[in-house]
């Protein structure tokens, strides 16, 4: 383990499964690198393994964020992030000198995102809240009509969502559910019976 900024940071985890199909088929020199011969050029290139780097330089990423941003929990999602774009441009990445040099600099920007995100965050929400309004408590009506509404087959409950919930017309959920303006009316009409009568009956309890 490495302890950094007062955080311990476990070696890398097993590589992530979204990363897996990558496991590079070639043989490994020294545990750092693989080699592969060029039959056009006839000689030889270097292209490090996903896994060696993703396993050597994840400690000091994990540290990088946590610095960064001062989020412990996230600086790993935030790792994560940068491995998954290095990942998916991994044919050009591996045959560069430093791939883990290519890391911490899309990490930087990762974290720089996260931190101007967060300050806009900081300075936007008060005025969203002085501005949003409490909405009331659904009165006995309103719950018993929409428990009701959630009971109904499944056409004649869209309908009246989309009526009483999007304030469409008629016509327009016609369209929406792609049936006859008239199986509209006629599903309104039996959902407007059957709900009075559950209103009825629960006024009667």
């Amino acid at each position: 383990m490495d302890v950094c900024l007062g955080m311990t940071v476990s070696r890398a985890p097993t590589t992530p499964a979204i990363l897996l199909p990558l496991r590079i088929d070639r043989s490994v020199t020294g545990g750092d690198a693989s080699v592969m011969e060029s039959a056009a050029m006839g000689d030889v290139a270097v292209a490090w393994g996903f896994e060696e780097v993703y396993r050597s330089e994840y400690p000091g990423l994990v540290a990088v964020a946590a610095a960064m941003t001062g989020d412990r929990d996230g600086a790993q999602d935030l790792v994560h992030d940068t491995m998954v774009k290095a990942f998916v441009r991994w044919d050009r990445l591996s045959r560069l000198d430093r791939p883990g040099a290519w890391c911490h600099h899309v990490l930087l920007n990762i974290c720089r995102s996260r931190l101007r995100r967060r300050a806009t965050e900081r300075r936007y929400l008060p005025y969203l809240r002085r501005r949003a309004t409490t909405a009331p408590e659904p009165s006995t009506d309103t719950l018993v009509f929409w428990s009701t509404v959630r009971r109904l087959p499944s056409r004649p409950r869209a309908v009246v969502a989309l009526y009483f919930g999007a304030d469409l017309t008629s016509v327009q959920i016609a369209e929406v559910l792609g049936v006859p303006e008239g199986t509209v009316r006629s599903d309104l009409s039996a959902a407007r019976r059957i709900v009075i009568a559950e209103l009825r009956g629960d006024r009667r309890d």
